[in-house]
């Protein structure tokens, strides 16, 4: 490494303002910069030996950038090259990888953002630290993806799964249902080096017998012959749906199964390649952890890579684009064209999504078979999010009431004979509505008059009711 080129970043960008803005940025931070809007200037930056520091955008007007990027680091080892792109998706960031680049950074960033990136890489460098190993895999597979999502929450996501794309790494993949869980972990397999290899989705029971060997049959019989040999599962990938709702005894058999030793397994003469792991769970796993619910053990084992996926309604700025994907995914299965207004996807922006993005998938399904005209009127879409707001709100209302039921039976059955009836409605009416009130309180930040409101009482009964049970109120401001 030439210590005296540390200091000197090229800036790659067909736009003259991003141009000036990185470059006066990085300029002020104590950093010599020389900039091109071309590829063509970019090679000859890079060839001038200017910089061992590149800073890119993928999208130029003479090509793709990371068409080059293997020239460049053949030509230049030591070259670290972050690349910018306004392409915010999975597929943009595993093939930069992929491609060579030590990071990939999604546009717009933050001018801090892009400092510290650059800072740490100038650490790497001086400590002789090698980036990421490029693949030179085939173009096609990045064409297209189902994952999809630029809010800054996926990104987020898509930075990880670069990162750990080609390794053997186990992936412990939560969130709630529906934020595909199942779908992140197929497109990891579909993007690494053994997307050739199967992609098996199992039920955690399948391992109640932990000998490799003995399993493959029944790897046969559940694939429906498309196991065929020890040899089809070197290489696979594994995805169990829900861990966390498994036995203690599901729990032992798969952690002896994870704790075989593959390695002795030889397959025409090379070496078993063990399977990949993925696995998802619905709840806090740490929590059922720490409550004894779930083994440590096997905990540690799993949690290698963590994903935790959004609900939707935190990457709400994603809707429009996935929406239009279902919209086109419907016209594909069923040759119908669709289209919905800016005010049809504000309204879907609004909504609570507390089935994620497998419910906006069936709203858009059903929108588009309800729908009389090309584009879908947002009347329409008014009356089939109040359909499943109110299905919501009576499944809530439905469970609550099965589950005072149930728990009424077992209170009658436990105290038999010896129950004493003397106020029984006042006493559970009050275990009741304490902690909703509390609960209602703390909702809005201790806030009375939107409290009262939302649980129907007027504010003298509501403060009434504050002092009988001797709750205590805290105002919180926003954080």
């Amino acid at each position: 490494m030439d210590i005296k080129n540390v200091k000197n970043i090229i800036v790659v960008d067909d736009d003259r303002s991003i141009r000036v803005v990185v470059s006066t940025a990085l300029s002020r931070a104590g950093y010599n910069v020389k900039s091109s809007g071309t590829a063509a200037g970019m090679w000859r930056l890079v060839e001038s030996d200017f910089a061992n520091i590149l800073i890119t955008d993928v999208g130029l007007p003479d090509g793709d950038a990371l068409d080059v990027l293997p020239k460049l680091q053949k030509m230049k080892p030591n070259l670290k090259i972050i690349v910018m792109s306004a392409r915010t998706t999975l597929l943009t960031a595993v093939r930069a990888e992929k491609k060579g680049a030590f990071e990939y950074l999604p546009k717009p960033f933050d001018l801090d953002e892009l400092l510290k990136l650059v800072s740490n890489t100038l650490l790497v460098q001086n400590t002789e630290i090698n980036n990421f190993p490029s693949n030179n895999s085939s173009k096609s597979i990045y064409d297209s993806g189902p994952v999809i999502g630029k809010s800054s929450a996926m990104q987020e996501i898509y930075k990880k799964i670069s990162r750990i794309v080609n390794t053997d790494l186990s992936v412990l993949i939560s969130g709630e249902s529906g934020t595909g869980k199942k779908l992140i972990a197929k497109s990891i397999h579909d993007l690494s080096t053994s997307n050739n290899k199967i992609f098996l989705s199992l039920n955690i029971q399948f391992f109640d017998n932990y000998k490799f060997e003995e399993l493959i049959k029944k790897f046969k019989d559940f694939t429906s012959n498309v196991i065929n040999s020890i040899e089809d599962l070197s290489g696979c990938s594994i995805y169990i749906k829900n861990i966390t709702e498994s036995t203690s005894t599901e729990q032992k058999n798969f952690l002896n199964f994870l704790e075989t030793d593959l390695t002795q397994l030889t397959v025409n003469n090379r070496k078993f390649i063990k399977p990949r792991i993925f696995v998802s769970t619905k709840s806090n796993i740490y929590n059922d952890v720490a409550k004894g619910i779930f083994r440590e053990d096997l905990y540690y084992r799993l949690n290698v890579v963590p994903i935790k996926m959004p609900s939707l309604k935190d990457r709400f700025e994603d809707i429009p684009d996935l929406s239009l994907h279902f919209l086109k995914k419907y016209f594909q299965n069923k040759f119908i064209h669709r289209s919905i207004s800016n005010e049809g996807i504000n309204l879907l922006k609004e909504y609570s999504w507390p089935g994620n993005v497998r419910e906006l998938e069936n709203v858009i399904e059903r929108l588009c078979l309800l729908s009389s005209t090309e584009n879908i009127l947002p009347s329409l879409i008014q009356e089939v999010l109040s359909e499943d707001r109110l299905f919501v709100e009576n499944k809530y209302e439905e469970n609550l009431e099965t589950y005072f039921k149930n728990y009424l039976k077992r209170y009658f059955k436990d105290f038999d004979e010896n129950l004493s009836l003397n106020n029984l409605h006042d006493n559970f009416i009050s275990k009741i509505e304490k902690p909703l009130i509390e609960t209602t309180l703390n909702l809005f930040r201790g806030n009375q008059i939107k409290t009262s409101k939302c649980l129907g009482f007027n504010r003298n009964t509501l403060r009434s009711k504050i002092n009988m049970y001797n709750i205590e109120v805290v105002k919180k401001r926003k954080s």
